[in-house]
Protein backbone atom coordinates (compact mmCIF):
# COMPACT_ATOMS: atom_id res chain seq x y z
CA UNK A 1 0.00 0.00 0.00
CA UNK A 2 2.69 2.32 0.72
CA UNK A 3 4.52 1.61 -2.24
CA UNK A 4 1.39 2.57 -4.43
CA UNK A 5 0.92 5.89 -2.12
CA UNK A 6 4.25 6.79 -3.10
CA UNK A 7 4.04 6.36 -7.15
CA UNK A 8 0.38 8.10 -7.07
CA UNK A 9 2.23 11.13 -4.92
CA UNK A 10 5.08 10.92 -7.44
CA UNK A 11 3.04 11.09 -10.39
CA UNK A 12 0.73 13.72 -8.72
CA UNK A 13 3.51 15.96 -7.96
CA UNK A 14 4.83 16.46 -11.67
CA UNK A 15 1.23 17.74 -12.63
CA UNK A 16 0.95 21.29 -14.23
CA UNK A 17 -2.43 22.57 -13.51
CA UNK A 18 -3.89 24.14 -16.95
CA UNK A 19 -0.66 22.15 -18.65
CA UNK A 20 -0.71 18.74 -18.72
CA UNK A 21 -3.00 17.23 -20.64
CA UNK A 22 -5.35 14.18 -19.49
CA UNK A 23 -3.44 11.67 -21.58
CA UNK A 24 0.00 12.68 -20.29
CA UNK A 25 -1.81 12.61 -16.61
CA UNK A 26 -3.31 9.11 -16.73
CA UNK A 27 1.00 8.01 -18.14
CA UNK A 28 2.00 9.96 -15.36
CA UNK A 29 -0.13 8.79 -12.10
CA UNK A 30 -0.20 4.71 -11.67
CA UNK A 31 -3.36 3.03 -10.22
CA UNK A 32 -6.11 5.83 -11.15
CA UNK A 33 -9.94 5.01 -11.71
CA UNK A 34 -12.25 7.12 -13.65
CA UNK A 35 -15.57 8.80 -13.15
CA UNK A 36 -17.56 10.47 -15.49
CA UNK A 37 -21.02 12.19 -14.09
CA UNK A 38 -23.61 15.04 -15.40
CA UNK A 39 -24.42 18.10 -13.52
CA UNK A 40 -26.31 20.87 -14.45
CA UNK A 41 -26.20 18.95 -18.03
CA UNK A 42 -22.36 19.46 -18.21
CA UNK A 43 -20.19 16.34 -18.44
CA UNK A 44 -17.43 16.31 -15.82
CA UNK A 45 -14.91 13.83 -15.45
CA UNK A 46 -12.39 12.81 -12.60
CA UNK A 47 -9.84 10.28 -11.79
CA UNK A 48 -9.69 9.17 -8.17
CA UNK A 49 -7.55 6.30 -6.18
CA UNK A 50 -8.29 4.84 -2.54
CA UNK A 51 -5.96 3.06 -0.98
CA UNK A 52 -6.94 1.48 2.68
CA UNK A 53 -6.26 -1.47 4.72
CA UNK A 54 -9.47 -0.69 6.69
CA UNK A 55 -11.55 -3.96 5.28
CA UNK A 56 -9.32 -5.92 7.44
CA UNK A 57 -11.97 -8.24 9.60
CA UNK A 58 -9.93 -7.84 12.87
CA UNK A 59 -9.92 -4.25 13.10
CA UNK A 60 -13.11 -3.73 11.71
CA UNK A 61 -14.57 -6.58 14.02
CA UNK A 62 -13.14 -4.23 17.14
CA UNK A 63 -14.27 -1.01 16.36
CA UNK A 64 -17.54 -2.38 16.47
CA UNK A 65 -17.79 -3.94 19.49
CA UNK A 66 -16.21 -0.55 20.44
CA UNK A 67 -18.83 1.47 19.35
CA UNK A 68 -21.18 -0.90 20.92
CA UNK A 69 -19.58 -0.33 24.66
CA UNK A 70 -19.54 3.45 24.23
CA UNK A 71 -16.43 4.43 26.08
CA UNK A 72 -14.30 6.54 24.80
CA UNK A 73 -11.87 5.28 27.65
CA UNK A 74 -11.76 1.92 26.83
CA UNK A 75 -11.86 3.06 22.83
CA UNK A 76 -8.50 4.76 23.63
CA UNK A 77 -7.06 1.64 25.85
CA UNK A 78 -7.58 -0.58 23.04
CA UNK A 79 -6.36 1.42 20.38
CA UNK A 80 -2.81 1.87 22.07
CA UNK A 81 -2.88 -1.96 22.51
CA UNK A 82 -3.91 -2.61 19.20
CA UNK A 83 -1.15 0.01 17.60
CA UNK A 84 1.39 -1.63 20.69
CA UNK A 85 1.04 -4.73 19.29
CA UNK A 86 1.97 -3.37 15.40
CA UNK A 87 -1.43 -3.04 13.46
CA UNK A 88 -1.19 0.65 11.85
CA UNK A 89 -4.39 1.49 9.64
CA UNK A 90 -3.54 3.26 6.34
CA UNK A 91 -6.46 5.31 4.15
CA UNK A 92 -5.02 7.28 1.11
CA UNK A 93 -7.11 9.28 -1.17
CA UNK A 94 -6.32 11.21 -4.15
CA UNK A 95 -8.29 12.80 -6.74
CA UNK A 96 -7.79 14.54 -10.36
CA UNK A 97 -9.86 16.91 -11.90
CA UNK A 98 -9.97 17.00 -15.80
CA UNK A 99 -11.87 19.91 -17.62
CA UNK A 100 -11.29 20.13 -21.09
CA UNK A 101 -8.92 17.75 -21.57
CA UNK A 102 -6.73 19.06 -19.37
CA UNK A 103 -6.46 18.89 -15.47
CA UNK A 104 -7.73 21.86 -13.35
CA UNK A 105 -7.62 20.51 -9.93
CA UNK A 106 -5.88 18.03 -7.77
CA UNK A 107 -5.79 17.16 -4.36
CA UNK A 108 -5.15 14.42 -1.74
CA UNK A 109 -5.27 13.39 1.74
CA UNK A 110 -3.58 10.44 4.51
CA UNK A 111 -5.49 9.34 7.50
CA UNK A 112 -3.85 7.41 10.08
CA UNK A 113 -6.75 7.06 12.30
CA UNK A 114 -10.77 5.54 12.32
CA UNK A 115 -12.46 8.25 10.61
CA UNK A 116 -13.73 8.45 7.28
CA UNK A 117 -12.08 11.46 5.38
CA UNK A 118 -14.07 14.06 3.65
CA UNK A 119 -12.14 16.76 2.30
CA UNK A 120 -8.65 17.92 2.61
CA UNK A 121 -7.84 19.72 5.84
CA UNK A 122 -11.00 17.57 7.17
CA UNK A 123 -10.60 15.89 10.34
CA UNK A 124 -9.50 12.47 9.36
CA UNK A 125 -6.80 13.46 7.24
CA UNK A 126 -3.13 14.18 9.19
CA UNK A 127 -1.94 15.31 6.24
CA UNK A 128 -3.76 16.71 2.69
CA UNK A 129 -2.75 18.87 -0.08
CA UNK A 130 -5.73 20.70 -2.66
CA UNK A 131 -4.82 22.88 -5.77
CA UNK A 132 -6.95 26.03 -6.19
CA UNK A 133 -6.98 28.95 -8.94
CA UNK A 134 -7.87 31.75 -6.47
CA UNK A 135 -9.53 31.54 -2.94
CA UNK A 136 -13.06 32.65 -2.81
CA UNK A 137 -15.75 33.07 -0.13
CA UNK A 138 -17.66 30.08 0.92
CA UNK A 139 -21.42 32.55 1.72
CA UNK A 140 -22.22 29.71 4.55
CA UNK A 141 -18.80 30.98 6.68
CA UNK A 142 -16.57 33.75 7.41
CA UNK A 143 -13.85 34.54 4.88
CA UNK A 144 -10.65 34.24 7.35
CA UNK A 145 -7.36 35.78 5.77
CA UNK A 146 -4.39 35.12 7.80
CA UNK A 147 -0.98 37.66 7.68
CA UNK A 148 0.95 34.19 7.08
CA UNK A 149 -1.54 33.54 3.98
CA UNK A 150 -0.79 37.20 3.22
CA UNK A 151 2.91 36.32 3.49
CA UNK A 152 2.82 33.20 1.38
CA UNK A 153 -0.64 33.59 -0.80
CA UNK A 154 0.78 30.77 -3.44
CA UNK A 155 1.56 27.97 -0.76
CA UNK A 156 -0.31 28.32 1.94
CA UNK A 157 0.30 25.58 4.87
CA UNK A 158 -1.02 25.29 7.87
CA UNK A 159 -1.41 23.14 11.23
CA UNK A 160 0.50 21.44 13.24
CA UNK A 161 1.61 18.04 15.34
CA UNK A 162 -2.22 16.63 14.90
CA UNK A 163 -2.17 17.70 11.08
CA UNK A 164 -0.76 19.50 8.10
CA UNK A 165 -2.40 21.08 5.51
CA UNK A 166 -1.23 23.05 2.28
CA UNK A 167 -3.62 24.79 -0.41
CA UNK A 168 -1.86 25.85 -3.23
CA UNK A 169 -2.03 28.10 -6.37
CA UNK A 170 -1.82 26.76 -9.88
CA UNK A 171 1.10 29.32 -10.69
CA UNK A 172 2.46 27.94 -7.02
CA UNK A 173 6.59 27.45 -7.89
CA UNK A 174 6.69 23.61 -8.81
CA UNK A 175 9.69 23.77 -6.41
CA UNK A 176 7.52 24.73 -3.62
CA UNK A 177 4.78 22.74 -4.72
CA UNK A 178 6.52 19.34 -5.17
CA UNK A 179 7.40 19.35 -1.04
CA UNK A 180 3.57 19.02 -0.77
CA UNK A 181 3.69 15.29 -2.14
CA UNK A 182 6.76 14.61 -0.56
CA UNK A 183 5.72 12.02 2.54
CA UNK A 184 7.60 9.93 4.99
CA UNK A 185 5.63 6.76 5.22
CA UNK A 186 7.87 4.55 7.52
CA UNK A 187 6.30 5.27 10.26
CA UNK A 188 3.56 2.58 9.05
CA UNK A 189 5.76 -0.02 10.09
CA UNK A 190 8.01 1.10 12.90
CA UNK A 191 7.73 1.12 16.40
CA UNK A 192 7.01 5.01 16.57
CA UNK A 193 3.46 5.04 14.89
CA UNK A 194 2.01 7.55 12.72
CA UNK A 195 0.82 10.35 15.15
CA UNK A 196 2.91 13.39 14.54
CA UNK A 197 1.86 14.98 11.04
CA UNK A 198 5.71 16.83 11.20
CA UNK A 199 7.53 13.79 11.04
CA UNK A 200 5.23 12.45 7.90
CA UNK A 201 5.31 15.66 5.90
CA UNK A 202 9.16 17.20 7.10
CA UNK A 203 9.25 19.57 3.90
CA UNK A 204 5.87 20.85 4.80
CA UNK A 205 6.20 21.53 7.95
CA UNK A 206 9.87 23.31 7.51
CA UNK A 207 8.11 25.21 4.75
CA UNK A 208 5.72 26.20 7.61
CA UNK A 209 7.71 27.51 10.19
CA UNK A 210 10.27 29.43 7.14
CA UNK A 211 6.79 31.34 6.69
CA UNK A 212 5.84 31.82 9.74
CA UNK A 213 9.10 33.39 10.77
CA UNK A 214 9.13 35.68 7.73
CA UNK A 215 5.37 36.76 8.68
CA UNK A 216 6.68 37.56 12.29
CA UNK A 217 9.20 39.62 10.67
CA UNK A 218 6.86 41.46 8.46
CA UNK A 219 4.25 42.03 11.06
CA UNK A 220 7.03 43.87 13.41
CA UNK A 221 8.53 45.63 10.94
CA UNK A 222 5.52 48.12 10.87
CA UNK A 223 5.12 47.88 6.78
CA UNK A 224 2.41 46.41 4.65
CA UNK A 225 4.88 45.95 1.70
CA UNK A 226 3.44 45.74 -2.20
CA UNK A 227 3.76 41.90 -2.32
CA UNK A 228 0.54 41.65 -0.14
CA UNK A 229 -1.56 44.08 -2.04
CA UNK A 230 -0.53 42.07 -5.55
CA UNK A 231 -0.91 38.62 -3.51
CA UNK A 232 -5.09 39.88 -2.85
CA UNK A 233 -5.28 41.48 -5.94
CA UNK A 234 -4.53 38.62 -8.11
CA UNK A 235 -5.89 35.07 -5.30
CA UNK A 236 -9.00 36.82 -3.66
CA UNK A 237 -11.82 37.37 -6.47
CA UNK A 238 -14.15 38.86 -3.71
CA UNK A 239 -11.87 41.42 -2.06
CA UNK A 240 -13.40 44.52 -1.43
CA UNK A 241 -10.77 47.71 -1.72
CA UNK A 242 -11.85 51.33 -0.81
CA UNK A 243 -9.52 54.41 -1.50
CA UNK A 244 -10.01 56.30 1.95
CA UNK A 245 -8.91 59.82 3.24
CA UNK A 246 -7.95 61.24 6.16
CA UNK A 247 -10.28 63.52 7.92
CA UNK A 248 -9.32 63.42 11.66
CA UNK A 249 -8.45 61.06 14.45
CA UNK A 250 -7.68 61.92 17.99
CA UNK A 251 -6.86 59.97 20.99
CA UNK A 252 -9.00 58.76 23.36
CA UNK A 253 -8.26 58.05 27.08
CA UNK A 254 -10.08 55.19 28.45
CA UNK A 255 -10.39 54.23 32.50
CA UNK A 256 -10.57 50.18 31.75
CA UNK A 257 -11.40 49.30 35.70
CA UNK A 258 -9.30 51.51 37.35
CA UNK A 259 -6.11 50.93 34.53
CA UNK A 260 -5.80 54.24 32.36
CA UNK A 261 -4.88 53.53 28.97
CA UNK A 262 -5.50 55.64 25.57
CA UNK A 263 -7.12 54.87 22.12
CA UNK A 264 -7.00 56.31 18.76
CA UNK A 265 -10.25 56.78 16.54
CA UNK A 266 -9.79 58.20 13.35
CA UNK A 267 -12.66 59.09 10.79
CA UNK A 268 -12.32 58.81 6.79
CA UNK A 269 -13.87 60.25 3.94
CA UNK A 270 -14.73 57.68 0.92
CA UNK A 271 -12.86 58.43 -1.82
CA UNK A 272 -13.08 55.78 -4.42
CA UNK A 273 -15.08 52.44 -4.55
CA UNK A 274 -11.87 50.60 -6.85
CA UNK A 275 -13.21 46.51 -6.13
CA UNK A 276 -16.31 46.33 -4.71
CA UNK A 277 -18.91 48.55 -1.96
CA UNK A 278 -18.12 50.49 0.99
CA UNK A 279 -20.95 49.87 3.51
CA UNK A 280 -21.20 51.11 6.89
CA UNK A 281 -20.25 54.22 8.34
CA UNK A 282 -16.21 55.63 8.26
CA UNK A 283 -16.29 57.63 11.28
CA UNK A 284 -14.94 56.60 14.65
CA UNK A 285 -12.71 53.83 13.18
CA UNK A 286 -11.03 52.11 16.15
CA UNK A 287 -7.03 50.83 16.04
CA UNK A 288 -6.99 46.80 16.51
CA UNK A 289 -4.30 46.83 18.91
CA UNK A 290 -3.87 42.93 18.60
CA UNK A 291 -3.89 40.49 15.78
CA UNK A 292 -4.15 36.58 16.24
CA UNK A 293 -0.66 35.63 16.79
CA UNK A 294 1.14 34.01 13.84
CA UNK A 295 2.31 30.79 16.07
CA UNK A 296 -1.36 30.19 17.55
CA UNK A 297 -4.12 31.71 15.74
CA UNK A 298 -6.44 31.54 18.64
CA UNK A 299 -4.01 33.81 20.99
CA UNK A 300 -2.95 37.23 20.01
CA UNK A 301 0.04 39.21 19.40
CA UNK A 302 0.62 42.82 19.40
CA UNK A 303 -0.31 44.78 16.13
CA UNK A 304 2.47 46.48 15.30
CA UNK A 305 0.97 48.15 12.04
CA UNK A 306 -0.73 51.82 12.60
CA UNK A 307 -3.01 53.26 9.97
CA UNK A 308 -2.18 56.10 8.66
CA UNK A 309 -3.48 59.28 11.19
CA UNK A 310 -2.39 62.61 9.34
CA UNK A 311 -5.57 64.43 8.07
CA UNK A 312 -5.29 64.37 4.12
CA UNK A 313 -3.40 61.18 4.17
CA UNK A 314 -4.82 58.34 1.69
CA UNK A 315 -5.30 54.81 2.46
CA UNK A 316 -5.96 51.63 0.37
CA UNK A 317 -8.92 49.62 2.91
CA UNK A 318 -9.50 46.08 2.09
CA UNK A 319 -12.61 43.88 2.75
CA UNK A 320 -15.76 45.60 4.37
CA UNK A 321 -16.21 46.98 7.85
CA UNK A 322 -19.80 45.72 8.30
CA UNK A 323 -20.52 42.90 5.60
CA UNK A 324 -20.48 39.50 6.32
CA UNK A 325 -19.49 38.62 3.13
CA UNK A 326 -16.13 39.75 2.94
CA UNK A 327 -12.85 38.83 3.47
CA UNK A 328 -11.47 39.37 7.09
CA UNK A 329 -7.37 40.29 6.84
CA UNK A 330 -5.97 39.34 10.32
CA UNK A 331 -3.42 42.33 9.49
CA UNK A 332 -2.63 45.24 6.80
CA UNK A 333 -6.19 45.92 6.50
CA UNK A 334 -5.19 49.62 6.57
CA UNK A 335 -2.11 50.19 3.60
CA UNK A 336 -0.78 53.52 2.43
CA UNK A 337 -2.03 54.53 -0.98
CA UNK A 338 1.37 54.23 -1.87
CA UNK A 339 1.84 54.72 -6.19
CA UNK A 340 2.84 51.66 -6.20
CA UNK A 341 0.22 50.06 -4.38
CA UNK A 342 -2.71 51.97 -6.21
CA UNK A 343 -0.82 51.03 -9.70
CA UNK A 344 -1.19 47.24 -8.41
CA UNK A 345 -4.84 47.68 -7.25
CA UNK A 346 -5.69 49.46 -10.74
CA UNK A 347 -3.96 47.79 -12.98
CA UNK A 348 -4.82 43.40 -11.89
CA UNK A 349 -7.35 42.14 -13.38
CA UNK A 350 -10.38 40.82 -11.07
CA UNK A 351 -9.66 36.65 -10.83
CA UNK A 352 -11.83 34.33 -12.45
CA UNK A 353 -13.43 32.08 -10.60
CA UNK A 354 -12.72 28.27 -11.19
CA UNK A 355 -15.93 25.76 -10.42
CA UNK A 356 -13.29 23.49 -9.02
CA UNK A 357 -12.44 25.93 -6.23
CA UNK A 358 -15.65 25.32 -4.60
CA UNK A 359 -15.25 21.69 -4.73
CA UNK A 360 -16.99 20.92 -1.06
CA UNK A 361 -17.74 17.12 -1.48
CA UNK A 362 -13.75 16.42 -1.63
CA UNK A 363 -11.89 13.75 -3.02
CA UNK A 364 -13.85 11.17 -5.14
Amino acid sequence: MVREIQAVLQGLSEIRLDQTTEEQMTRMVPYLSQNDWQAGGVSHRSYYRHISNESDRLPRFIVIALSEARSDELMRLVERLVDWLGYRFISFDAGVLVRDGRVVHVDYGLANQWVRPQYPGYAGYIVSARSVHGFWMDRRAPFLVSSEEDESPRYRPSGGENGLYVTYASDAPIDQTKRAFKLNLDCFWNLSGCSDARNIAPDLWQDLKVIRHDTYQQLISGKCPDTIVRGRMQYVPDVTVLLLEVTGSRRIDINEEGDRTEDWFTDYNLVEEIRGRSSGSWKNVRFRRTIPSVEEPTREMANQIWPETKVGSRVLFFGSPESYRSPKFYSCRFIPATLSALEIVRKTPVPSKSPEDQILWGLQ
